[in-house]
């Protein structure tokens, strides 16, 4: 019987740089000829506009661990929410003993529990949520050193994590934020603009601010939020700013997007970006603190309508890199060399 790869992935209706990846991984590892599929929580799961079909299925096993530690107020907006979303969309796994679980790192300490034995990768895409997972893991009496065949991870902040906690063999390989996308657009909107799912109540103050302190110079500032994949596009193509609100990130897709799109990205790197946002792509600013990132905004509208020579550098470099690195044939190359790897270790 063929080894199959079953990616776990959240159940969550909107969009997710994470989940949007994964979908692209088993997509592609089926192209590449492996046998590869989605394993959700749920018969209803799936991800918002994925433009291919990819094989899916479902399992309650995790959502299981999850709800066995879960406080009682928790446990009871679980239930409501399972019932709700009954239904027959996608198929029940059933499992194979030559399955190959490969774990987001977020899921890491649930997926040893629910798949007790099996071959199992984990990938990596953010090492905070890792070291939590791990922690978690180790506190329930598990071993990822020994539980986890391989472990894959997406940027050098990955890299450096998983050397540090000792969780080998490991392989890093670029994904792709689709940069072809967000094409790079010189002539710009006095617009600026953000997204604040990850930091809600920093976005609301900073948005306040600038509206407040009348230093924009005749820019509008908006929102991106709860909108389709191409609609942010066409708002960062017309954005001359991008506020970056990135938080814990090993990528950061939103700050790529825009620089991608020709936007000057000012604000937080996230903490693990820097391999492309740092002085020579944008303007970072030091982790959480918003009134210094008010400030450069407001600085950055006085230098590009008194000279934008400096600034028109910065997001044409920044568009040149990320296109370059982040590519969906940089992804796609990467992920067959290291897969060949992989399933021949196993």
């Amino acid at each position: 019987m063929s080894r199959r790869y079953l990616f776990l992935c959240s159940d969550r209706s909107s969009a997710s740089g994470g989940s949007a990846v994964i979908y692209d991984m088993v997509f592609l590892l089926n192209r590449l000829g492996y046998d590869a599929a989605i394993l959700h929580s749920s018969p209803n799961g799936g991800y918002p506009d994925y433009p291919n079909a990819v094989p899916s299925f479902y399992t309650r096993k995790v959502w299981k661990v999850i709800f066995r530690y879960s406080q009682p107020l928790e446990k009871s907006r679980k239930i409501k929410n399972r019932l709700l979303t009954r239904g027959n969309s996608i198929p029940p796994l059933i499992e194979r003993p030559t399955d190959v679980i490969v774990a987001p790192e977020y899921m890491l300490a649930e997926a040893i529990e629910a798949f007790p034995g099996a071959a199992m990768l984990v990938f990596v895409q953010n090492p905070f949520g890792l070291m939590m997972s791990c922690h978690r893991a180790m506190q329930r009496g598990f071993s990822p050193q020994t539980a986890v065949k391989y472990w894959l991870g997406i940027a050098d902040v990955c890299k450096s994590h998983l050397s540090m906690m000792g969780l080998v063999p490991s392989a890093i390989f670029p994904v792709s934020m689709k940069p072809h996308e967000f094409p790079y657009q010189e002539e710009k909107l006095k617009l600026i603009t953000y997204m604040p799912r990850k930091r809600p109540w920093e976005a609301a103050l900073i948005a306040e601010a600038l509206n407040r302190r009348g230093k924009l110079q005749g820019y509008c500032v908006e929102a991106l939020d709860n909108i389709p994949r191409t609609k942010v596009a066409e708002r960062l193509a017309e954005s001359r700013i991008f506020i970056s609100l990135l938080h814990q990130e090993a990528l950061g897709f939103p700050a790529a997007e825009a620089m991608a799109a020709g936007s000057i990205v000012v604000g937080f790197d996230g903490l693990g970006t820097a391999e492309y946002f740092n002085e020579s792509t944008g303007i970072p600013i030091t982790e959480g603190d918003v009134a210094s990132l008010v400030h450069a905004v407001e600085e950055t509208i006085a230098e590009y309508e008194a000279d934008p020579t400096r600034l028109d550098t910065i997001r044409k470099r920044a568009s040149q890199l990320v296109n370059e690195r982040y590519s969906v044939e940089a992804f796609e190359s990467g992920v067959k060399d290291v897969w060949a790897k992989v399933d021949a270790a196993l």
